[in-house]
């Protein structure tokens, strides 16, 4: 087994066929069968049941799959490791990003980056936290900001902050925004709710509200663009918060009320794999996340409750400097 045979079977796993690899290896389709017939060979099973149509993953290609991405992302970090040994960084870090972190921290973060680092490259990977989580824990991301991310000894997590949530939608369906909501009127309203996934959710820290809001939502999406289409047309109501109103992701109109007894909260976290040694690419990242954070927070663009201890917020300035 090679670098190569394993760079190949990620592209037909997730191209779903051996033609469609082809073209993303710039390779023959019979280079790219062959290469995973000896890998096939090496593990002693079949990773793919061949047809007409295509490939699709056996149980034991399903499982190799997140070795063959944590093998080729741990081979990228040394790569760009031993390439940046100047102050100047050229690597490739891939950050996931829940959907509210991307719009409260990724512009000032790439501004900062294109002047600090302009040879570092970054991808932004935005989904609901609970994919999120998911796609850290089988290395397709190197770090993740994540709320309420699982109790996981694989994963390392760092607080950044804590949001107070809110009934969002148009004034006809939130009522009064100076009075407050009852949690258990907001239970009887029309509202869609993010899925949380097996690992990690963008509502509420408390299980038990946690499945009081899943038993009685209207609607479910793994989408946020679909919830706040949901919201934006006037289907129903969400849970946001007051920075989300603040970033300007809802339509003209749409109003936010707060929820009380209890009032409900999340908590945004940075995550990194234990198993993983970080590049000096996603260290600076890591420190330059923790930097952006805090400041937008000190700033007040960021409407929230700072969980950043001093040492942390110390540091990342000093290696901001």
């Amino acid at each position: 087994m090679d670098i190569r045979q394993i760079r190949i079977f990620k592209a037909v796993y997730e191209a779903g066929s051996i033609v469609g690899a082809g073209e993303i290896e710039r390779s023959a389709p019979s280079v790219i069968a062959h290469h995973l017939a000896n890998l096939e060979h090496s593990l002693k099973q079949p990773l793919f049941e061949r047809s007409s149509r295509g490939v699709i993953p056996t149980p034991a290609g399903q499982h190799f799959y997140s070795h063959a991405s944590a093998i080729l992302r741990a081979f990228e970090n040394a790569e760009s490791d031993m390439r940046d040994q100047t102050e100047k960084l050229s690597g490739h870090v891939i950050i996931g990003m829940a959907f509210s972190a991307v719009l409260g921290a990724a512009m000032p973060m790439v501004v900062r980056l294109e002047e600090e680092q302009p040879q570092l490259r970054i991808d932004i990977a935005e989904s609901v936290s609970g994919m999120t989580i998911e796609r850290l824990i089988a290395a397709d991301v190197d770090l993740a900001l994540a709320y309420n991310p699982p109790r996981d000894p694989r994963l390392s997590v760092k607080p950044l902050l804590e949001e107070q949530m809110i009934c969002v939608g148009l004034p006809e369906l939130v009522g009064d925004p100076a009075t407050p909501l009852s949690f258990e009127e907001f239970l009887t309203m029309h509202y869609v709710l993010t899925k949380k996934g097996r690992r990690g959710r963008p509502t509420p820290e408390d299980t038990d509200i946690q499945k009081r809001l899943e038993h009685n939502a209207a609607f479910y999406s793994e989408n946020v663009a679909a919830a706040l289409l949901f919201v934006n047309q006037g289907f129903g109501v969400m849970l946001a918060t007051r920075a989300n109103l603040e970033h300007g992701v809802f339509a003209t109109g749409v109003i936010g009320r707060e929820i009380v007894n209890p009032s409900l909260t999340r908590s945004l976290y940075l995550c990194e794999r234990r198993d993983t040694p970080p590049s000096r690419s996603a260290i600076y990242i890591r420190d330059l996340i923790l930097d952006v954070m805090s400041k937008e927070i000190e700033a007040g663009r960021w409407k929230c409750r700072s969980l950043m201890v001093k040492t942390e917020k110390a540091r990342s300035k000093k290696t901001a400097h």
